[in-house]
């Protein structure tokens, strides 16, 4: 072999060889890792962002997107644009506990939590994810009572969405996180609209009438209480007022009896004479002269002590 055939075969072989060095070379951004086949067969550990080299034909580098957030949609389809599209009511409407019927439509939102595991596992991940929180759906909703549906346990239902379909994903190996689940309408069917809304509205009524009696009650039974406590006091009160009257009554008889029979007579002429102060002074006296004129006469005020007659 000549020496040029040698240098033309030295230099393609340096060339094929920078070629190789150069295939091997994968450059992750900050949102990427990097999952290496080496010979077909996963490798545990991941690569990081940035520059890394692995000899091409015996490792293949593949790229995640990690930190990309996805959304499926559950209860109804995207057409473009991001416009909602109608789904067949057999697909769209969930039993719930009490044998109703409501139409549920979820947004589910997931990114590639572990890129090994999606790299081998991971097929047609937003149709896996659609599946899951189906299920979970049928299942939660199969337990949760209309009424619970349609006004606070909502919350529930999101809670018990997202971690459920979370351990299914789980479960199956999928690499897939579930980053968020939002509720974008629970409702009843079109045809029996109309007729939950009667219902709504006559559960709002009798809240509102239970309401308005309660506060009537707390109204007036706190007054009617007041009042029955006045009463009993004032009656209370009176009875007591009462018996001292009677007691005192009582004493003063027992204090006269005693008088009455130390000394009967002054005890007499004191107690007519005490009558009379009390009457006279509120009795008027006519007197008649000899030509028949009338002349009132006003008695004199009785003197203490003075004897009738005297």
């Amino acid at each position: 072999m000549t020496r040029t055939a040698r240098r033309a075969l030295f230099a393609a072989s340096g060339l094929a060889f920078g070629a190789w060095l150069l295939a091997g070379v994968s450059v992750l951004r900050p949102a990427q890792q990097g999952v290496v086949l080496r010979l077909g067969a996963v490798q545990p550990l991941p690569l990081g962002p940035g520059i890394h080299w692995r000899p091409a034909a015996i490792d293949r580098v593949v790229k995640v997107e990690v930190t990309r957030t996805e959304t499926v949609p559950i209860g109804f389809r995207t057409a473009d644009g991001g416009r909602a599209m109608p789904l067949p009511a057999e697909e769209g409407q969930w039993l719930t506990g009490d044998t109703n019927i409501l139409a549920v439509q979820l947004a589910v939102q997931y990114r590639v939590a572990r890129p090994v595991e999606w790299v081998v596992h991971g097929r047609d991940t937003a149709e896996v994810v659609r599946r899951a929180a189906e299920s979970v759906v049928t299942e939660s909703m199969g337990v949760l009572p209309v009424d619970d549906a349609l006004t606070g346990g909502r919350h529930t239902l999101l809670e018990e969405v997202r971690r459920g379909t979370q351990e299914l994903l789980d479960r199956w190996q999928s690499g897939v996180a579930v980053v968020s689940v939002a509720l974008r309408s629970v409702d009843p069917p079109p045809p029996v609209l109309a007729a939950f809304q009667d219902v709504q509205d006559a559960k709002s009524d009798r809240e509102r009438f239970v309401n308005e009696a309660e506060s009537y009650a707390n109204d007036t039974l706190p007054r009617a209480r007041g009042e029955a406590e006045a009463l009993v006091s004032a009656a209370a009160s009176q009875r007591q007022r009462r018996v001292e009257e009677a007691h005192g009554d009582a004493a003063r008889f027992d204090a006269l009896r005693r008088e009455a029979s130390l000394a009967p007579g002054p005890l007499r002429a004191r107690l007519y004479l005490e009558t009379l102060e009390r009457v006279l002074p509120r009795m008027r006296l006519y007197v008649v002269d000899e030509a028949t004129r009338l002349r009132l006469v006003k008695p004199e005020p009785a003197t203490p002590g003075a004897v009738p007659g005297g």
